[in-house]
């Protein structure tokens, strides 16, 4: 069931391997089912870290790749693949990492 809304956004213009984007495009926003399995907390260069990863699935689209990101409930989580559902091509698996 996909009772959740997220948008979906791509980098902006002068984005690059270099460059990280500025400013961020929306795509689309529509719906999906976004779920948390797993959460870590590591210590890196001395602060505590929070690394948040969750699967969302959405409709199947073609133009979702590892440069989006998705905005949920506030946050924006990096889009680090997007998997076809093996049961059923007409959803789309993004598996999405928050770091904080």
């Amino acid at each position: 069931m996909m009772n959740d809304r997220i948008t979906l956004q791509q980098p902006g213009p002068g984005a690059g391997k270099l460059r990280p984007p500025q400013v961020w495009e929306p795509i689309a926003t529509v719906w999906a089912h976004v779920l948390f399995p797993s959460g870590a907390e590591v210590v890196r260069a001395g602060a505590e870290v929070s690394i948040v990863k969750c699967s969302i699935r959405i409709r199947a689209r073609a133009d979702i790749n590892t440069a989006a990101r998705v905005l949920f409930k506030g946050k924006a989580y990096d889009v680090e693949s997007a998997l076809p559902d093996g049961r059923d091509s007409r959803f789309l698996f993004l598996v999405c990492k928050a770091v904080t």
